[in-house]
């Protein structure tokens, strides 16, 4: 068993692809690869994806088994391995005509390294069935771009989120514990796009969510759910939070590797928030969304601790602690983001002078305003206007 593995890992090195997504036997590799390159060699990642995403390819196989489809996993070069067959069929069949369904799957980095391709045998698939297989073949596309990414950080916190009102928008980050990005998938980096900034390592998780969480809080071992603000003040994501498992990691267990890197974006729902948050002592969902529109109500009064405690009938104590389980930032930090957030609002939107903003958002003076919304923004407030004008 340790001349395989031996072999394996020379193999890799011959190959320049060491630092790239392992298939999942596990050879002790050394930490702080989160910045290595992406897979190189073409002809080896079809295999190497079929090995790693098993579970999702054996779940694709069976259906399309049925349906008597072909699937194939083909690489941006164009070798392919086929993923389900049945009776003679050969590969190269229906190499030269377009798939019935097609779905990209994504590299660490964002780009391109593979796709999944359905081809139907006996004519073409009835509409309503081509629905449904296109639906399927971007979620299982989606899912193993969700594992490659997860295998290649998988000593980093992962946040699987996506938008609770648009079940479209998902993206999966990977940051260290100080709340810095170190990883973006394809759709976040998309997102990050239509708001004029692009990816780079360093950012901080802000450009995403209005909150400073930690993400090293909570159980050691266990996905963390949480409903996060929006930095612009749209609606807010549900996350999974996922933490490193150094025993996945640098052990030697394909079943714990493969539990660790399991795709979490399908799971995501205001379901599985809403239960996490009271199996953590979190406000329940009816009150959570009470208190937030309070807040924005009455965004120009002296929110205290016990105001909004009171407000839902609770101890000051019990509403602090489990306001922060819900939303994960304290009260208090909650009202000043709502505050800097709709200060941007009215300064993108009208001609208020600065000291009416101040005194309409709740800050004791217009100095008050402008430090606190410089420290937030990076920016003076005039600048800000002038920007988004």
């Amino acid at each position: 068993m340790k001349d395989v593995l031996r072999d394996r890992a020379d193999a890799r090195v011959a190959s320049g692809s060491v630092n790239s997504p392992p298939a999942l036997v596990v050879d002790r590799p050394a930490l702080g690869d989160a910045c290595a390159p992406a897979v190189t060699s073409a002809l080896s990642c079809p295999a190497r994806l079929r090995e790693a995403c098993r579970e999702e390819i054996c779940r694709l196989a069976r259906i399309v088994r049925e349906l008597s489809c072909h699937a194939l996993l083909r690489s941006t070069d164009g070798s392919v391995i086929p993923l389900s067959t049945t009776g003679d069929w050969e590969i190269s069949a229906p190499l030269s005509c377009e798939p019935t369904v097609s779905a990209p799957i994504y590299d660490h980095d964002g780009s391109a390294i593979a796709s999944i391709a359905l081809f139907e045998k006996a004519g073409r698939v009835a509409e309503p069935t081509e629905h449904v297989l296109r639906v399927l073949i971007r979620s299982t596309a989606r899912a193993m771009s969700e594992r490659w990414f997860r295998l290649f950080h998988r000593r980093d916190w992962i946040i699987a989120a996506r938008r609770e009102d648009e079940t479209h928008t998902s993206i999966i980050l990977a940051v260290d514990g100080s709340r810095t990005l170190i990883g973006a998938d394809h759709a976040a980096r998309e997102f990050l796009e239509t708001t004029g900034r692009r990816f780079e390592p360093g950012l901080s998780i802000t450009e995403f969510f209005g909150c400073d969480f930690t993400p090293g809080r909570g159980r050691r071992y266990c996905d963390v759910a949480l409903q996060l603000q929006s930095s612009d003040a749209s609606s807010p994501w549900l996350a999974l939070i996922t933490p490193p498992d150094l025993g996945a990691v640098q052990g030697r267990s394909r079943e714990r590797l493969q539990v660790h890197t399991r795709p979490r974006l399908d799971a995501l729902d205001t379901g599985t928030i809403a239960a996490e948050q009271e199996q953590r002592g979190g406000l329940p969902a009816r009150l959570l969304k009470s208190i937030e529109e309070y807040i924005d109500v009455h965004l120009e009064k002296d929110l205290s601790v016990e105001e909004l405690a009171f407000h839902l009938g609770i101890s000051p104590s019990y509403f602090a602690r489990s306001f922060r389980s819900s939303v994960g930032l304290a009260p208090h930090a909650y009202v000043m983001r709502r505050r800097l957030l709709r200060a941007q609002e009215l300064l993108a939107s009208t001609d208020l002078p600065l000291i009416d903003i101040a005194l309409a958002t709740g800050f004791a003076d217009q100095s008050h305003f402008c430090r606190r919304f410089h420290q937030m923004t990076g920016v003076p407030p005039r600048v800000f206007r002038l920007q988004h004008r």
